[in-house]
């Protein structure tokens, strides 16, 4: 009897059968500075790099920045698999106004997490703002 109740007592303890808390963790390059991602001037690429536990799914979503803005968003990243480390990589042009809000979800069996970051251009000196 007291094998038995040993027995469950390890089985229930196990470390394997320890679910973790679903987590997010977002890095960028460029690095941001403070609460924003500088891009420089011109053309080039930002690299979104999400941490995660075990997602099936991570989706990046590129929103205006302002309230009431997300029915104008644009879906930049969409990938599927089993795993724990997920790139994006985002190619803007010269031409383009960037000052958004990118909204990245990630989806695992039973749970989803939202977070965000905020990206906007560095200017030059002289550039009119």
């Amino acid at each position: 009897m007291l094998g038995k109740v040993l027995f469950i007592c390890i089985l229930l303890l196990n470390p394997m059968n320890v679910q973790a808390s679903p987590f997010i963790k977002i890095e960028t390059i460029p690095a941001p500075e403070g609460n924003w991602t500088y891009l420089p001037e011109g053309k080039g690429e930002m690299i979104i790099i999400v941490t995660t536990s075990r997602a099936k799914r991570v989706k990046v979503w590129r929103v205006p920045t302002g309230t009431q803005q997300w029915e104008f968003r644009k879906l930049i990243c969409d990938e599927s698999g089993d795993k724990e480390n997920w790139t994006c990589d985002w190619k803007y042009d010269e031409n383009e106004v960037i000052h958004d809000h990118f909204v990245v979800e990630v989806f695992g069996k039973d749970w989803d997490i939202t977070d965000s970051i905020n990206v906007t251009r560095r200017h030059s000196e002289d550039h009119p703002q």
